[in-house]
């Protein structure tokens, strides 16, 4: 039995400087545009698209290849991707002039080719080049600073269902010629495309990052925003060993802590309910959510175990936007918060389960097991504290983003990192805590679980 009716394979290969490639010749144009054809004619059940290396007949791209079929059509450029969705797709009807049949022909163009690009790798490797791999690595801070530039301005909102770059320079308040530039930009790494001088959001772009869209996520990515100018202390931090910013240890301005929270609820709130579900909750009927933030989590336990008193603590300055999220939640009447400082304040006692998620990678592993000693005297006899953050693997250079993190923290914090399973067991052990395991559960972070 087939899954999908139709599964299409688009090259998006990139190629060296001075070589013939389908993305060159706007294969991901072709593909944004592709997607968006097939979601308008309701065919998304129907049909399969994957990005794949080279096809071969660079120099005829952007190529593609539908199957069952094995209809190979070349120059597919955006403006041809309608008709082939109704007429191919749509009504299962191939668009013949665009197909390929030549097929010798077509073998000897593949292999002049790969001969070609062959002979160009080779050339370039002894003249000791860098490679694209090393580049596209070192460069990569391009695309996301133009990204984050657009989202700072607000372009998405401004182009709307479509606009010229005049009028986005207007909206704006920037000169039509650097407004131009941004968005030719993003049009090359496939967040807006291009059609007639007339800029479009993509259907990410549209979702996500346009006012007013079901997904706005804006608030939230603005504080990836926030993160660039410390990450650009990253040099010095390593050579002092902590963070050089000279306001890290300073309070979040109101915004900032709007846009941290904002982030950590659409995160939290897509993986709450499955890290709770890991979480056994028998005999428990008290909780605290230890630095809960939003209350993501403390919500999701709520769903789960109505009968559970939960309580959410954190700062001062977050414990309203707490209260928020839980009214928006309808369970204002059943989780209580907590304002106040988790390393000096008195977060209560008396508690079955202390959960503490993403917040042990902001200290240094003395706070942590001080922390820990705190918590233990918060829980009631056979009480658990479960933590969930990025745990490294013994070797610590994966999992690739907590390896990172770890970098992540040092250009934010005092002492901040990301550990390993048998740090974070280490440390509940020498505070006094046993049976300490760690569990792995699905996504990029493990949960640490032990017993008073």
């Amino acid at each position: 039995m087939e899954v999908f009716k139709y599964h299409i394979f688009i090259c998006t290969q990139t190629k060296p400087e001075g070589v013939e490639s389908c993305v060159s010749k706007s294969a991901e144009q072709t593909l944004a545009v592709m997607r968006e054809e097939i979601s308008k004619a309701g065919l998304d059940s129907d049909v399969q698209i994957t990005t794949c290396g080279c096809l071969g007949l660079c120099g005829k791209g952007p190529n593609m290849i539908i199957y069952p079929d094995g209809v190979w059509y070349s120059e597919v450029s955006p403006d041809k991707v309608q008709e082939i969705v109704q007429s191919h797709l749509k009504n299962g009807v191939p668009v013949s002039r665009w197909a390929r049949a030549d097929q010798q022909q077509m073998k000897q163009e593949i292999i002049d080719h790969f001969n070609k690009v062959k002979a160009l790798k080779e050339l370039l490797d002894r003249g000791g080049m860098v490679p694209d791999e090393l580049n596209a690595l070192m460069r990569g801070f391009m695309e996301s600073r133009i990204i984050l530039t657009g989202l700072e301005l607000d372009i998405f909102s401004a182009i709307g269902t479509g606009a010229s770059a005049k009028q986005v320079s207007r909206k704006i308040h920037a000169p039509v010629r650097s407004t131009e530039a941004l968005l030719n930009a993003l049009c090359a790494i496939r967040v807006l495309r291009k059609q007639d001088e007339i800029f479009y959001n993509t259907t990410l772009s549209s979702r996500y990052l346009v006012a007013g869209s079901p997904d706005d996520s804006r608030s939230a990515l603005m504080h990836i925003a926030h993160l660039w100018h410390r990450w650009s202390t990253l040099t010095d931090a390593v050579k002092k060993g902590t963070s050089v910013a000279k306001d890290a240890l300073k309070k979040r301005s109101p915004e900032a802590t709007r846009a941290f929270i904002s982030a950590m609820h659409k995160n939290a709130s897509f993986a709450s309910s499955m890290v709770v579900a890991q979480i056994d909750l028998t005999g428990v009927n008290s909780l605290l959510d230890l630095g809960g933030g939003s209350g993501a989590y403390a919500i999701a336990f709520a769903r789960k175990a109505p009968h559970i008193k939960i309580t959410v603590f954190d700062l001062p300055e977050v414990i309203p936007l707490t209260k928020k999220y839980i009214a928006q939640a309808g369970l204002a009447e059943t989780i209580q918060t907590k304002a106040g400082d988790m390393t000096r304040d008195d977060f209560g006692k008396g508690y079955d389960l202390v959960f503490v998620s993403a917040i042990c990678h902001m200290f240094s592993p003395k706070e942590n097991l001080k922390l820990f000693k705190r918590i233990k005297r918060a829980l009631n006899p056979e009480g658990r504290i479960v933590i969930q953050d990025f745990v490294l693997n013994p070797d610590k250079t994966s999992p690739r983003f907590s390896a990172i993190f770890a970098l992540n923290m040092l250009v934010n914090t005092r002492g901040g990192g990301t550990y390993s399973g048998k740090e974070y067991i280490d440390w509940l052990s020498r505070a006094g805590f046993h049976k300490a395991e760690l569990v792995k559960i699905p996504g990029p972070t493990s949960l640490v679980i032990a017993k008073k």
